[in-house]
């Protein structure tokens, strides 16, 4: 399952590691628009398989940033 980003901006902060158990509802991440901080959290719980994204990373809407193995 995909995470999709919420918003464009930029990904301030990965919250867990590749490979962990996430629960849905879990905070995954975080990124920032328009100065603001939005949490991403997860839509599903299973492992985090992989980030598509690091700290830095400028993204777009919908873009995946992350993918759960539910």
């Amino acid at each position: 399952m995909d995470i999709k980003s919420p918003a464009v901006g930029k990904v301030l902060r990965l919250s867990v590691e590749a490979g962990a158990q996430v629960v849905r509802g879990d905070e995954v991440m975080v990124i920032e628009s328009m100065k603001v901080e939005i949490p991403v959290k997860a839509p599903a719980s299973g492992r985090l398989a992989e980030f598509r994204v690091k700290a830095g990373d400028q993204i777009q809407r919908n873009f995946v940033l992350a993918v759960i193995d539910v």
